[in-house]
């Protein structure tokens, strides 16, 4: 008899979901036991939901802490390659630490042109621990990448219940099982217990086949343009943004003081910086809210990062540098991705 049920791919990377700890108490030391769990190990431990054809796939075995590049242009490739070999799938998950899920979900919103959904995933306990969360998100994040709902989004991260667009989320907190939100305009929908998707809003930037990044790094030969985010504190000297500059970075995310400033020596740093000719992005340190471009970015010839994190910023940045977009069009591209 023929399988009707939609099929689903999950790629393994490693993270907390898919981790083990000494015993089933261990809800912390676990990250410095660093044992991330073979198939054998891990699939056991989780309940799939039996309307969906669920396929699993050895994608790395390491933290999310280590992620760089490299893994995310395989994990673009894998995607785009499952889209044109395997008609039959439906929908990508990715099990992944949660230290950098925020990242790889935004580098992926930018440059994979899909209408495939690809939908992220974690946990903050591990599977092996009492009261994990790691089973009831990976199959709330399977249900989503099943669901027709989920086409069209974008990529997408399933947490808690909650459907969140990778432009806006961030990790909020250390342990909590809610740790990840939207920054600033709230979740796209959710996942109900009995799986159903529900879906309230959407996000109306560009991304995945409206990129204007989603051809970018098609060339294996073509580097990201070195960027680096600069945090900014009470007192805080330029010597960590002199430092980046000496290290040779063509643009730099300020992580400013809210609502986008640093001290007087800083912001003379900043101003020298772009006028040399660095693509400079204000950005700021408060956990949400927007950067709006005042008057006096247009004089001093800086960028800003609208809503997005600084870590997100510095991956749009990194983009925009590799496209070889001038102030103008860098500006745009942050107006609109």
């Amino acid at each position: 008899m023929t399988d009707t049920r939609p099929r689903v791919a999950v790629l393994l990377t490693g993270g907390t979901i898919g981790s083990g700890g000494r015993d089933e108490t261990d809800r912390l030391d676990y990250v410095d036991l660093a044992l991330v769990l073979t198939d054998e190990q891990a699939l056991p431990l989780y309940r799939f939901p039996d309307h969906i054809d669920v396929v699993t796939r050895r994608f790395t075995r390491m933290r999310s802490n280590d992620v760089d590049l490299t893994v995310w242009r395989r994990l673009r490739e894998e995607i785009l390659r499952i889209e044109r070999e395997e008609p039959d799938i439906v929908g990508v998950v990715i099990a992944h630490g949660t230290a950098t899920l925020e990242e790889t979900a935004y580098f992926l919103q930018l440059t994979v042109p899909t209408d495939l959904p690809v939908v992220l995933v974690g946990a903050q306990r591990p599977p092996t621990a009492l009261g994990s969360d790691a089973q009831t998100n990976l199959a709330s994040a399977i249900c989503l990448a099943a669901s027709p709902a989920a086409r069209g989004h974008g990529v997408l991260v399933a947490m808690d219940d909650h459907i969140l667009c990778a432009r806006d989320v961030t990790k909020a907190a250390n342990h909590a099982l809610d740790a990840f939100r939207a920054r600033a305009y709230g979740p796209l929908g959710e996942i109900d217990a009995y799986g159903d998707v529900w879906m309230y809003r959407k996000d109306l930037r560009a991304h995945t086949t409206t990129s204007a990044f989603r051809h970018v790094l098609e060339d294996p030969a073509v580097e990201l343009a070195p960027t680096e985010i600069v945090p900014t504190w009470a007192g805080s000297t330029p010597r960590l943004l002199e430092r980046a500059l000496a290290d040779g970075v063509t643009g730099v995310v300020m992580a400013a003081l809210p609502p986008s400033m640093s001290p007087a020596p800083v912001e003379a740093a900043i101003d020298a910086a772009a006028a040399a000719g660095v693509m400079v992005v204000q950005s700021s340190r408060a956990s949400s809210g927007r950067v709006h471009h005042r008057r006096d970015f247009d004089r001093r010839g800086l960028v800003s990062s609208d809503s997005l994190s600084p870590q997100a910023a510095r991956i749009l940045l990194s983009l925009c540098l590799t496209a070889g977009f001038d102030l103008a069009q860098t500006r745009a591209a942050f107006a609109t991705h």
